[in-house]
């Protein structure tokens, strides 16, 4: 194996562009990735169900679909679940929708109900973006007794509305229930002991070969990190660089790269490709394969 390069290593990741943030919510894998660890971290303390089934058949309510409201509505569906975000400003849902963290934009609460009642009852994954005032669609929620299995506000980030956590709509929804995502705190792998890993590929196709490869090296019951990597290349092949991020415990980091240069030396993957981690004391590493 070659030695890996420490130091001052960098990498680019697929941030959001362009001088308009909150009108282009296009998120970045590794900020996706980590909403989703938080919300498999939540499941597995509130909804103890077999991991493999995610959140399918759960609905995430969520003001606001600026950037961090467009995180959580992809980890929602990569997890399986249902996602409703309420945003008053019609841009940011259509670059939503454009950026495909929303699958439908509607109008009236009605529309958005008629929709997602039938894909939870299907148990099967769907973001909608709802345009209005959440001050006022929250309480019509309330009232018609429809209750999220988790709640998020993302308004103080994304300048979305005033409304709060703290309103009484939405305390009342965590009051019969509902989880309360806290988006200011998206957990990082590192304290579990494990390492952010990003590979990328010179093709989509290559890409897709170290997906496999990587899925490889996994335990059969890793049912939480076996779904990233199935559904992610489905989310993020228009984002460029080509790459793909998951956590990785030290040994298999090395299993990994090992397998990565076997690749390539036996010619089933073109180079340039490259291996980028992060250390849990924030030290970045990388290697060209």
């Amino acid at each position: 194996m070659s030695p890996i390069r420490n130091g001052d290593a960098t990498w680019k990741t697929d941030t959001v562009s362009g001088p308009d943030r909150l009108a282009s919510p296009q998120p970045s894998q590794a900020a996706v990735y980590r909403r989703y660890a938080q919300l498999q971290a939540i499941r597995g303390e509130r909804f103890p169900e077999a991991a493999a089934d995610g959140l399918a058949g759960r609905l995430i309510a969520c003001v606001g679909f600026g950037p961090e409201g467009a995180e959580l509505a992809l980890a929602v569906t990569i997890s399986g679940g249902t996602f409703l975000g309420i945003d008053p400003s019609s841009d940011r849902l259509k670059a939503a929708v454009r950026h495909g963290s929303c699958d439908f934009m509607v109008n009236t609460l009605e529309e958005s109900l008629r929709v997602l009642k039938n894909e939870i009852r299907k148990r099967k994954a769907l973001s909608v973006g709802l345009l209005g005032d959440p001050s006022t669609i929250l309480p019509a929620m309330v009232e018609r007794g429809v209750q999220p299995d988790l709640v998020a506000d993302t308004a103080s980030s994304d300048s979305v509305a005033t409304v709060r956590l703290d309103r009484p709509a939405l305390l009342q929804l965590v009051e019969r229930g509902a989880v309360r995502v806290d988006t200011q705190a998206a957990k990082h792998s590192s304290s579990a002991g494990l390492v952010e890993v990003v590979w990328t590929g010179e093709s989509i196709a290559d890409l897709k070969r170290m997906d496999t490869l990587a899925l490889e090296q996994l335990p059969l019951d890793d049912a939480i990190r076996r779904r990233w990597l199935r559904q992610a290349a489905g989310c993020f092949h228009r984002q460029r660089p080509l790459q793909r991020v998951l956590d990785l415990r030290p040994e298999e980091l090395t299993r990994l790269l090992r397998t990565f240069q076997d690749a390539i030396f036996a010619g089933k993957l073109q180079s340039p490709a490259a291996l980028h981690w992060q250390t849990a004391d924030g030290a970045k590493q990388s290697i060209a394969l």
